[in-house]
Order: structure tokens, then C-alpha cells, then sequence
């Protein structure tokens, strides 16, 4: 496997978890319930990429996979 592609994908990783911590920050400091449901939908499908991602790592990183095992995971 292409050491830089999944440098790449795990780079992607963290801005996808970046997006949900900071999605749920303005959830929990902002007051109106419209701008809030449209922010939780966006920070759920940030969750869905996050899955995806890991995935795919899961996939092409066999070492990876083994720790994924090992916990059970």
C-alpha cells in the first residue's frame, strides 16, 4: 500500500473529526433550534465520512486492521 495515500486518508480523518467537534461546539452555543437541526445533520454526516474513512484504512492498512481486531473493533 501507498504510504502516501494513506497518510492522505488519515489527514482526511482528522479533519473530519475537527469538523465534528467544532459542529457541535456552535450546536451547544447557539440558541435558535432551525440553525441547531441543520448543524446536528451537517455533523452527522461528518460522523457518516468518518466511518467511511476508517473503512477504507481498515481496508488497505493491514497492521491497521490487526489493532482494529485486537480491541475487537
Amino acid at each position: 500500500m501507498d504510504n502516501k495515500t494513506l497518510i492522505a486518508l488519515r489527514e482526511d480523518l482528522v479533519g473530519e473529526l475537527d469538523a465534528i467537534n467544532l459542529y457541535q461546539v456552535h450546536i451547544d452555543e447557539i440558541d435558535d433550534e432551525e440553525v441547531k437541526k441543520v448543524l446536528a445533520h451537517i455533523r452527522d454526516d461528518e460522523k457518516e465520512h468518518v466511518a467511511e474513512l476508517v473503512k477504507i484504512i481498515r481496508k488497505l492498512d493491514s497492521s491497521q486492521e490487526e489493532k482494529f481486531q485486537k480491541e475487537e473493533l
